[in-house]
């Protein structure tokens, strides 16, 4: 449908309200469509309508109960407006098929760290560095993680294993308030100048 193409072009150039009328469009003659109710649900959370958006979601779901992206989409949401115990139901469920499913993993870590479960975010965190040994980010939070739980020998190992695959890292480790009590650390230094 030219509709639903329009709508993706004025998504991909963020105008999001534009774009929720060409899938509004979609919707009107075929209200099952899932494309358009997907993207405009997507589009609906661009613009921070999350309850507008998980309504979209949830119709959607009706007619495809299993959909990845969508089931995806409602973790990230429910991240946002903060409603962690969703958000986590969501993730055991999808994780349940598919134990190695990065993206729903990274959400759920992201969860724990959120609700101080940092035991928890780091063993989500070796999992991924299992599957992605380089991975920068979940390096950081692993080192992020062992500062909250008072292991400093820990947090500045995996520190500086971040910033050996990610040396961009450096400078968002030197600006990161949670680091700050170590602005002063000889190894914290070196690590990341």
């Amino acid at each position: 449908m030219i509709e639903i193409d329009e709508g993706n072009q004025l998504f991909l150039n963020k105008k999001f309200q534009e774009c929720i009328r060409k899938y509004e469009i979609v919707l009107e003659r075929e209200p099952k469509n899932l494309i358009a109710l997907n993207n405009k649900g997507y589009s609906l959370s661009k613009l921070k309508k999350y309850s507008e958006a998980l309504a979209c979601y949830d119709e959607f779901l009706q007619n495809s109960p299993n959909d990845k992206t969508v089931l995806i989409n409602k973790i990230s949401i429910f991240r946002k407006t903060g409603e962690y115990d969703d958000a986590i139901k969501i993730c055991d469920s999808l994780l349940k098929n598919n134990p190695d499913e990065t993206i729903v993993l990274y959400h759920k870590l992201r969860i724990f760290k959120k609700l101080d479960r940092f035991v928890e975010s780091n063993s989500i965190c070796t999992k991924l560095l299992n599957i992605y040994p380089e991975n920068g980010d979940i390096l950081y939070d692993m080192a992020s993680n062992f500062l909250k739980l008072n292991d400093i020998e820990q947090f500045l190992t995996f520190l500086q294993k971040a910033v050996n695959v990610m040396p961009n890292l450096k400078n968002k480790s030197k600006n990161n308030k949670e680091f700050e009590e170590f602005f002063r650390n000889e190894r914290f230094m070196n690590i990341v100048s």
